[in-house]
């Protein structure tokens, strides 16, 4: 497979809408290319470690100094597109006139293992001429695809389940043995392939790798029709989640995301390598203050995570805790299919045993707590006054669900408390990108401190797109000054901004920092005297 035909189907992919279409599209690719340049179109299609060979900047720069063309040009075109490697992609079809030339084809393994790795490491002037020559030896409809692979920005409307679907059908195997396959690194190669569509099914090849996850949808009303003995209720922890797995004597930590993260929490590993049962354990990893029996803010787990090796200080005053809620598997046997009730009776008994053996597992390993409401009444009370412990709401489970990949419906809900909200004004707009490329979506708020106006937030999600529209129009009417792609606007808009959580912070002029902020409502009946003051955010932070 050529770079030619993976930029057809990207195109392919790209301009349909039909989700069993777009299964059938990839179904016919795989099957009609090698397994080398399949495994490399999986790499890139599921976008999980797509490596930035040269950042849009240095493509825009390089592309100016290679045809002469001027950067400021290039810049206010972004601004109108949104991508860099679209922009050059445009304006290389008006530089590059030849016809009726042979255009070389090059393999993707070609490009992403040599050809590019080469190419990021030549000095600046050699750079220049080998960017040129490729692109003027590829068909001008290969350069897209070609520039957003360079940059690293190579994103298409496929998700990693429509990939699993195509090669299951592909092969008549189910899905979620496609599914647990694909967990964690895939790592292109001709073998990682041949394993993936492997019939013959052997556990000791995926003994590092997690299951699937099983995700919570948004909870809704209908359920409460049901008895509530039906249901198994938890807290919903600000965390990691975590497939925290030990078979044949090693020991992995996997986020939810699909990042190993056994170097950033290297204590954790350290005390689970002892226990001697194999397991595998869905649960979710925090910063634990052990003085108060709570979490800390998300912000501190951040700082751990963000930590490749982290010192003896750090584990310290950074100290972990493993919340394990689900078994997913017990010394090689997969209890995936069991029902919940069943599930957690086993989790229970190993996680009791294995307390007991070991006396330091409590500073690091702890059973989550279960609730039990009386009535959907109380239901809604725990959930009212979940922040008193550091958690986000409930999370509600379907006590007879099996542990199945994804959002399935009728299993797994998350009850969460109502986000907090303060009116703000808008200050500044920057320029989307992408889709919203030539439109003011980006926006930094503030509140009053003292008669004067302090950026508190920034968000960009919330409003619809005729709201979007009406406001960039606004914008550019009203704009104050110019810093690039930033304006600062008039002082006059106020809107309804939500988050989850909200926390001292030096970082910021306002001293706080809030947890994914977004529009929640454009309060176009206010004025901008009557939006919220750093006063009424610090009272959050002391009533939380």
């Amino acid at each position: 497979m050529t770079l030619k035909n993976f930029s057809r189907l990207f195109l392919d992919l790209d301009s349909c809408n039909s989700t069993n279409k777009k299964i059938e599209i990839l179904q016919n690719y795989f099957s009609s290319n090698k397994a080398l340049e399949n495994s490399w179109t999986i790499y890139l299609l599921t976008g999980k470690n797509n490596k930035r060979f040269i950042s849009g900047l240095s493509l825009k720069t390089l592309f100016s100094e290679i045809y002469e063309y001027p950067l400021w040009l290039i810049d206010y075109c972004y601004l109108k597109v949104g991508d860099s490697a679209e922009v050059i992609s445009l304006l290389l079809d008006d530089k590059i006139k030849i016809k009726n030339k042979k255009y070389q084809d090059v393999s993707l393994h070609e490009l992403l293992n040599k050809s590019f790795p080469e190419l990021s490491i030549l000095k600046e002037d050699n750079k220049k001429l080998r960017l040129k020559e490729i692109w003027e030896n590829i068909p001008k409809d290969n350069h897209l695809v070609l520039n957003k692979i360079l940059t690293g920005t190579f994103r298409v409307g496929v998700s990693i389940g429509l990939i699993t679907k195509a090669i299951a059908k592909l092969i008549n195997l189910d899905e979620s043995i496609i599914s647990h396959r694909l967990m964690g690194n895939f790592i292109p190669s001709h073998e990682s392939y041949k394993l993936l569509i492997n019939k013959k099914i052997d556990p000791s090849e995926l003994n590092y790798k997690p299951y699937p996850f099983l995700l919570a949808n948004t909870f809704e009303r209908k359920i409460i029709d049901k008895s509530i003995n039906e249901f198994q209720f938890e807290w919903k922890w600000d965390g990691i989640r975590i497939q925290l797995i030990k078979r044949a004597g090693e020991v992995s930590i996997w986020t939810r995301g699909q990042d190993l993260v056994n170097k950033s929490f290297p204590e954790l590993e350290e005390k689970i390598s002892h226990i001697k049962d194999d397991f595998v354990i869905d649960g979710e990893l925090l910063v634990w203050n052990f003085k108060e029996g709570l979490p800390l803010n998300f912000s501190f787990l951040q700082k751990r995570i963000n930590r490749k090796k982290p010192s003896r200080s750090i584990q310290k005053s950074l100290p972990i805790i493993f919340i394990a809620y689900d078994l997913l598997e017990i010394n090689g046997e997969d209890q995936r299919g069991s029902n919940l009730e069943i599930r957690r009776i086993n989790l229970e008994k190993y996680i009791f045993k294995w307390l007991n053996e070991r006396q330091e597992l409590p500073l690091i390993f702890k059973l989550s707590d279960l609730i039990y409401p009386k009535n959907w009444e109380e239901v809604e009370t725990f959930k009212n006054n979940s922040r008193d412990n550091g958690t986000e709401g409930l999370v509600i489970k379907n006590k007879k669900s099996i542990y199945t990949p994804g959002r399935k419906k009728g299993l797994w809900w998350k009850y969460k408390v109502d986000p907090m909200q303060l009116d703000a004004v808008l200050i500044y707009a920057k320029g989307g990108t992408g889709i919203r490329a030539g439109l003011y979506t980006d926006y930094s708020f503030a509140l009053w401190k003292n008669g004067e106006l302090i950026k508190f937030a920034s968000a960009y999600s919330g409003l619809n797109n005729s709201e979007i529209k009406e406001l960039d129009k606004w914008i550019k009417q009203n704009t104050i000054e110019r810093f690039g792609p930033v304006r600062s606007v008039k002082p006059e808009m106020v809107f309804e901004i939500s988050f989850e959580n909200i926390r001292a912070s030096k970082r910021h002029k306002s001293g706080i920092a809030v947890r994914f902020p977004r529009i929640t409502k454009w309060r176009k009946d206010k004025l901008i005297k009557d939006a919220d003051t750093l006063e009424n955010a610090e009272k959050l932070m002391l009533n939380k």
